[in-house]
């Protein structure tokens, strides 16, 4: 009779009671008809305050039921489903099945779903109560028997899948939302799934702590040892992070595969929690994952395993934790040194060498080099060194300079063969990368392979040569260049002469005062005797005082036996080896004031450049007009600044870079000539070194020079230059 009552009550709207929770309590609370439900539903309306005394909620009682009587509750619950979903139902039929239930069943079954109707509308309104009841059943069970001790971490998703098929008639009586999502095609979360993360998130903090450390760790789905982790870091506790992702990555080596399956997958998804936590944690799990794959036998497995790998190292040097990519390289090491095919697969996709670049800019701005980024160096040393190689060969200032020796030196003897073995094999561009680093680690292999090459070479990689030499700064690389001068283009002679007075490598004068010398000037330049008797005077030699005194003093009759240049240019190295000898020069030379004021710079070690300016360049009163020809045709220049060793001025036509040239400045009625390289300069302007010109033109750029500074003094480039770049 209560039962038609409340039938009754609902009227039309009976199979309502699927999804409105409250009407399905009275609905079977009437159908048992019982008076111990109903009050248990009146007691349960009453609100339960923290701290006062009540009747414990469905989760604080005592959880009885055995295997046995869940599968029985679930069954109820599905059962209830069924008699609702009848096309004529009968909810009298109701009360016969809770009459036929077991007392502990149906009163475990009727306090939870007592609960459940009391939830604030629309909490969980997207599944029926009775879907929600049998969640909560099977979840409680599953905690049950995992705090008992009675279920392992690796039989809970097992458990959670056979409660999940018990509920499966249930669930398609129910018609829940995500089968239509599935029939719409659209990939949605498993029911089992669902259970597994409901559970874990019921689960005490103790109990997945425990579950984190156990050997069964590997079966934690990752998202639930990313949420436990995460909120450790919240708290700081980065040490007990670490050892639980240290734990769950040591699975890699199980022998269960699928346990070895499920953590290769994991580590991929929690790659980015390595590194967060930081420390050890990172590079020990990459080793672990080196070791596995080199050892995996199952092809099924591997690429899993290759792919959690790729994922940890790149991982590692994203976020420069030199430490672990250290670890990572030498787990690729033992890969390669067991399964070299596979290596060669993985090492692309980890891209250590595309972020080696990176790596070396990092070194080069720090104080001291951490011993994890050496190490890391160390083990792509091929590599490190080549681009090493490059950035100290476009490297403009002397700390960089000296940075990347120290980096190069650190690699140790690798690096130093692999130097060798670029200059040579290595093709142009890269053998000449390689001589500024040589000429500072290894002169006798420079000297042993250089000039086997340098034939081979034109005269633009002949220029390189010396300037990367001189970037070097080896304190010997005077006598360095002094032996490859027989070889070198002669256009770049000029310039080695200017680099190897700059050096202050006085083992190089004895050839140098031969050249100075007056009998050994025929069949060479005059230039080039003059280029030899400036480096002298840069070097302050003593041994070339008698030589530059020849120069200075000879006569021939009544006349100077030698050109005024060079006697110009004996007087200023005379000046510089002791100051002494300029009282005697400027009282009985014939010389003027002017003329010895304008001479070639010495060496500034303060210099933060690589390459300073060999003469004081001069900004002239007004530009003069120049002509440049060479095998691309005649061209204009508007020359704006000059020096003794060159200029600089302003295109007026296409003027091609980089190539040698003969010039010809026009001074009113005289002419300066001479060989000269072009260079760049910027934009619309071009540089110009001489590489030969003869003594009457040199003098007479010396008086432009001359005329500039007594016209325009703010024009001179003085101190002012010294540190500007050349």
């Amino acid at each position: 009779a209560a039962a038609q009552i409340a039938a009754q009550s609902l009227g039309p709207e009976f199979k309502e009671w699927l999804n409105d929770p409250s009407k399905l309590v009275q609905l079977i609370a009437a159908a048992e008809g019982a008076q111990g439900t109903t009050k248990l539903t009146n007691e349960a309306q009453v609100p339960l305050i923290a701290g006062s005394e009540g009747p414990l909620s469905w989760a604080e009682q005592p959880f009885l039921l055995s295997d046995k009587e869940t599968t029985q509750a679930l069954r109820l619950l599905t059962r209830f489903g069924e008699l609702g979903a009848n096309p004529t139902p009968k909810p009298e039929l109701i009360g016969v099945e809770l009459h036929h239930s077991d007392e502990k069943i149906k009163k475990s079954v009727l306090s939870l779903l007592d609960e459940l109707s009391k939830l604030a509308p629309g909490q969980n309104a997207d599944k029926p109560i009775l879907m929600r009841a049998a969640e909560q059943l099977a979840i409680r069970y599953a905690l049950e028997r995992f705090e008992d001790g009675d279920l392992k971490v690796n039989a809970v998703h097992e458990l959670l899948e056979e409660m999940s098929q018990q509920m499966a008639d249930l669930r398609n009586i129910l018609r829940l939302q995500e089968d239509k999502l599935t029939h719409a095609g659209l990939l949605v979360e498993s029911h089992a799934d669902i259970l597994d993360r409901k559970f874990w998130a019921e689960l005490p903090e103790s109990s997945k702590k425990k579950a984190l450390l156990s050997e069964d760790a590997a079966c934690v789905p990752a998202r639930n040892v990313r949420q436990y982790v995460e909120l450790l870091l919240k708290r700081s506790d980065r040490e007990t992070a670490s050892e639980i992702l240290r734990n769950y990555s040591s699975a890699v080596t199980s022998k269960d595969a699928d346990y070895r399956v499920r953590v290769a997958t994991g580590l991929t998804q929690l790659a980015d929690l390595y590194a967060t936590v930081g420390g050890t944690v990172l590079g020990e799990s990459a080793q672990a994952l080196g070791d596995a794959i080199a050892k995996e036998s199952d092809p099924e497995i591997e690429p899993l395993l290759g792919a959690a790998f790729v994922r940890l190292s790149t991982e590692a040097s994203q976020r420069k934790q030199y430490r672990a990519v250290a670890q990572a390289c030498e787990a690729m090491e033992y890969v390669a040194s067991r399964r070299p095919a596979l290596e060669k697969e993985l090492r692309p996709r980890i891209g250590f060498e595309t972020r080696l670049p990176d790596f070396i800019e990092d070194a080069l701005r720090q104080q001291n080099v951490s011993t994890d980024l050496l190490d890391v160096l160390r083990r792509n040393s091929q590599a490190a060194t080549e681009h090493l190689a490059e950035r100290f060969f476009r490297s403009m200032r002397r700390e960089e300079c000296d940075r990347i020796v120290e980096l190069v030196h650190g690699l140790g003897p690798a690096a130093n063969e692999y130097l060798r073995e670029m200059l040579q094999s290595g093709a142009q561009r890269q053998a000449v990368s390689s001589i500024g680093l040589l000429s500072r680690l290894d002169v006798p292999g420079l000297l042993e392979l250089l000039p086997l090459r340098l034939p081979q070479w034109n005269r633009f990689y002949h220029d390189v040569i010396v300037r990367q030499i001189a970037y070097g700064a080896a304190n010997d690389r005077g006598r360095t260049l002094l032996e490859i001068l027989e070889v070198l283009d002669p256009s770049v002679v000029p310039q080695a002469l200017d680099e190897i007075g700059m050096s202050g490598d006085r083992s190089a004068a004895p050839p140098l005062i031969v050249m100075a010398g007056a009998g050994e000037a025929q069949g060479r330049s005059p230039l080039l005797q003059l280029k030899a008797i400036e480096a002298l005077g840069r070097l302050r030699e003593p041994d070339a005082v008698p030589v530059l005194k020849n120069l200075f003093e000879s006569k021939r009759m009544f006349k100077w036996q030698h050109h005024r240049e060079l006697r110009i240019a004996a007087a200023q190295a005379l000046a510089k080896i002791d100051p002494r000898y300029a009282t005697k020069i400027m009282a009985d030379s014939g010389l003027e004031p002017g003329e010895l004021a304008i001479g070639p710079l010495d060496s500034a070690p303060a210099c933060p450049w690589v390459r300073q300016r060999r003469y004081e360049r001069i900004v002239l009163k007004k530009p003069v007009p120049a002509t440049i020809t060479s095998s691309w045709g005649k061209s204009t220049l508007a020359v704006r600044e000059v020096s003794l060793g060159g200029g600089m001025g302003t295109k007026e036509d296409m003027l091609r870079i980089g190539s040698d040239a003969d010039v010809d400045i026009n001074v009113g009625m005289r002419h300066i000539r001479g060989q000269v390289l072009l260079r760049r300069a910027g934009v619309n302007e071009v540089g110009f070194e001489f590489v030969n010109t003869d003594l009457e033109s040199r003098h007479r750029l010396r008086h432009l020079l001359m005329d500039s500074l007594e016209h325009t003094p703010a024009g001179r480039g003085g101190n002012r230059n010294r540190n500007r770049r050349p």
